[in-house]
């Protein structure tokens, strides 16, 4: 059953339920958390990153070629008789550069412990028996943790990748801040240069939605209610306005890792060679190039004749990547 967190309404004096405009700026928060844990997360902490190599579950394939210089010779030998001269041209041959084999990190945290959600977690007003109670994992799922997945697949994008040769656009969810993560596909010709491909991830929105002041207890905003503790690990029965700072225990030991086990339900990645494949949603895209253009010389050198193919001219698509957010589970 889909219940939603408590907060105190001192303007009424009671404790009434968390709106969605009230949980707006929660589920922003968790959004910058996970967002930040990949950037600054420990070894095995980066749930979620993509990247190249060799670890974690494998997302797709992409291949950088070229085309490249072939040359055919003949060598002139003196004093036999015949008279050598120049061979045919070969033409261009063509190149694998290099194969990215893209990955992304998938562990699951373990399922969040009964002790954490009474310490660090949230309340809920349970009507039939006329109480408040901790929310369980399952119950932060509908106002919390989908509503955070609907924003980073649908809606600001903070807390996924694009890949892009330039900063996404305000388009992308909305006017915030790209992280550069560095290149993660180099698109290389043999003269016509290099285009290099970054990991782009949106970390923060220029505007925090919801309320503007006052992050900790005290504030102007509707802050939740959870369960005071005696300092170790045990929960009292005092209620307390439960910080919804970005840093502090709600997020970073109840409800990130609550949304790390939930990456099936929209927050995996797929490279593919078509855009949005079955219904995915497109997060970039990037080509291998190469130039198909011929230029036939020939030179003399050390008693050899030479006949030589470089490839010309501009580079043109070969294949087109796509990053793709595909659907939930």
């Amino acid at each position: 059953m889909a219940v939603r967190p408590v907060f105190f309404d001192s303007a009424n004096d009671t404790i009434r339920d968390m709106d969605d405009s009230d949980l707006e700026q929660l589920v922003y928060r968790l959004q910058k958390a996970y967002a930040f844990r990949m950037i600054y997360g420990g070894s095995g902490q980066k749930i979620g990153n993509i990247f190249v190599g060799s670890d974690n579950t494998a997302i797709g394939t992409a291949t950088d070629t070229s085309s490249t210089q072939q040359t055919n010779t003949v060598n002139r030998i003196s004093n036999n008789g015949i008279i050598e001269t120049f061979p045919s041209h070969p033409g261009i041959g063509s190149e694998t550069d290099t194969t990215y084999n893209f990955r992304q990190n998938r562990t699951s945290p373990d399922a969040i412990s009964a002790a954490n959600l009474n310490v660090n977690g949230l309340l809920t007003y349970d009507s039939a028996n006329d109480e408040l109670e901790p929310i369980t994992e399952a119950g932060l799922q509908d106002y919390i943790l989908n509503k955070a997945i609907t924003n980073m697949r649908t809606g600001n994008e903070v807390g996924t990748f694009r890949i892009s040769n330039n900063t996404p656009a305000d388009s992308a969810g909305g006017a915030g801040t790209w992280a550069d993560l560095g290149t993660i596909y180099s698109d290389t010709t043999f003269g016509a240069g290099t285009i290099n491909f970054k990991k782009w991830l949106k970390i923060r929105m220029d505007t925090e939605p919801g309320a503007t002041t006052d992050i900790v207890p005290g504030g102007d905003q509707s802050i939740p209610l959870g369960l005071d503790s005696d300092g170790s690990g045990t929960a009292t029965g005092n209620i307390i306005q439960r910080s919804t700072d970005s840093a502090d225990r709600l997020i970073q030991n109840v409800l990130l890792p609550a949304l790390q086990r939930r990456m099936s339900s929209g927050l995996y990645y797929e490279i593919r060679d078509s855009a949005g494949a079955v219904t995915g949603i497109n997060r970039g895209a990037f080509s291998d190039t190469k130039q198909t253009g011929t230029n036939n010389t020939t030179s003399f050198v050390s008693n050899q004749y030479r006949s030589i193919s470089s490839p010309s001219g501009t580079a043109s698509v070969q294949k087109t990547f796509f990053l793709d957010l595909i659907p939930g589970a």
